[in-house]
């Protein structure tokens, strides 16, 4: 049997020499290393492209997704950031009130408990880490710190702390 009547039994009469010989040939310009156009690759690039098509606009649209969440993450971000900073700022006015408030109340000879003044120094000592740690100023409070803690080495030097069930 020939090739001839290989061809016409599978139902490709047409198929002559020539083809076979552009198949070979194609074969043999996609494996030689020298030659930079490769037919049998750009043939299933082009199958692949066609396949893929609907999967690479799926994607394209996730890259868009993932770009508008990025974006309100990004905001997101810096809403909590300012939220963050506007909370310590009242937290750290609200520890100026706390340790003017006690300072005044010493000054208007208020009597305190020991632990109102440990209290009250651990809130100080705080207080001055933070500054010194943010590079803030400290102003008036520092009077009032100072009072504080001559006022407590006062009570201890003499043990006047306010006792349970006594009057301030």
């Amino acid at each position: 049997m020939s090739y001839q009547d290989f061809l016409t039994a599978i139902g490709m009469k047409s198929f002559t020499f020539w083809g076979i010989l552009v198949f070979l040939m194609s074969l043999g310009i996609e494996f030689t290393p020298k030659i930079k156009w490769n037919p049998w690759t750009a043939i299933f690039k082009w199958i692949g492209s066609r396949f893929n098509s609907a999967i690479d606009a799926k994607m394209d649209s996730v890259r868009g997704e993932l770009k508008a969440l990025d974006k309100k993450v990004g905001h997101l971000q810096d809403e909590l950031e300012k939220h963050i900073t506007e909370s310590k700022a009242k937290e750290l006015q609200d520890t100026r009130r706390d340790i003017l408030e006690f300072c005044n109340s010493c000054m208007n000879k208020r009597r305190h408990t020991r632990e109102q003044f440990r209290f009250v120094l651990k809130q100080c000592d705080e207080y001055e880490a933070y500054i010194e740690k943010n590079h803030l100023k400290n102003g008036e409070i520092t009077d009032a710190i100072n009072e504080i803690r001559r006022l407590h080495a006062k009570c201890i030097q003499e043990n006047d702390f306010l006792k349970e069930g006594e009057e301030s």
